[in-house]
């Protein structure tokens, strides 16, 4: 275990946190496209629906916090020059991933289109849910990993949280991207979904692919 990662963390108040785990960037398409290097062969959407299957299990909150544009009510000043038509809602681009979502699973849902937004904590009620559930551990997991799950992680700590990319559950444009965000401050915040679930206590660990 790295340095800045604890031992053994308590279920109770441990958070799961998925940004923007969304069919806009695991379906077909452009923002696919982009990520696809690093999202199918290091199996991304197979380790996270492992990792958050069996938290569950032991008593760990999993959020999800995705980007949802109404083009009817555009907010952010990157939804104009799209019509509104990234993570639209209503429609499939805005839908969670099949199989990540567990019933009373808590949304924190923002939408607004732009460089804050990037912040999963902006404009949602991210950090409600945490503190009324009386969270401190805050694993994030996601897209882009060097984007939103980043800055995610960031304001985490900054608000007081101890808060952890789950490397093996987020996918970047390129492995430069992916291997700089796991690294930053030399790598004690990274950590893969075996290492969490260990942590945890878990007796049998989810596989993960690198």
């Amino acid at each position: 275990m790295r340095d800045a990662t604890p031992r053994r963390i308590e279920a109770k108040d441990t958070a799961v946190v998925l940004v923007e785990f969304q069919r806009q960037w695991t379906d077909r398409g452009l923002f696919n496209r982009l990520i696809r290097t690093q999202l199918e062969p290091r199996s991304v959407i197979e380790n996270t629906r492992r990792l958050v299957a069996a938290a569950r299990t032991l008593g760990v909150t999993v959020i999800h916090a995705p980007l949802v544009i109404d083009p009817q009510s555009k907010k952010g000043w990157m939804t104009y020059p799209t019509f509104g038509r990234l993570f639209t809602k209503g429609t499939w681009r805005s839908e969670l991933v099949p199989g990540v979502y567990g019933k009373g699973d808590p949304i924190a849902e923002r939408g607004h289109y732009n460089l804050q937004a990037f912040d999963a904590f902006h404009n949602s009620e991210l950090d409600d849910i945490l503190r009324r559930r009386g969270i401190h551990n805050v694993f994030v997991c996601g897209f882009a990993t060097d984007q939103c799950p980043s800055r995610t992680m960031r304001t985490a700590n900054r608000r007081g949280f101890d808060a952890f990319l789950v490397s093996d559950c987020t996918a970047t444009f390129t492995r430069l991207l992916q291997r700089r965000a796991e690294n930053r401050d030399g790598g004690t915040r990274s950590v893969t979904s075996q290492e969490l679930l260990t942590l945890l206590g878990a007796e049998t660990p989810a596989p993960t692919s690198q």
